[in-house]
């Protein structure tokens, strides 16, 4: 979960795009347009509010979509470490 600049949090979800959606983000001919609406669709905002964040904003949204693709079945929710007793 990140916190934009304006008290939002964004969770990014890649549970909802599928994965010929996801498989576009990488397809040569993929425009700007495309890439930041499936982004938008993973962090649960409407494409135009994606547009509209401060750029700094952006990139911590971006990020995060990013980090979630590399890792996209492990859980946010662990905290990173050992976890044997």
């Amino acid at each position: 979960m990140i916190t934009l600049s304006d008290g939002r949090q964004i969770t990014i979800d890649l549970n909802h795009v599928t994965i010929r959606q996801f498989r576009s983000l990488f397809d040569t001919g993929s425009t700007d347009e495309s890439s930041d609406r499936i982004i938008a669709k993973c962090a649960g905002l409407e494409y135009d509010d994606l547009l509209n964040l401060p750029y700094p904003d952006y990139r911590r949204v971006f990020a995060e979509f990013l980090e979630r693709a590399r890792n996209p079945l492990a859980d946010p929710n662990l905290q990173s470490g050992s976890t044997s007793p």
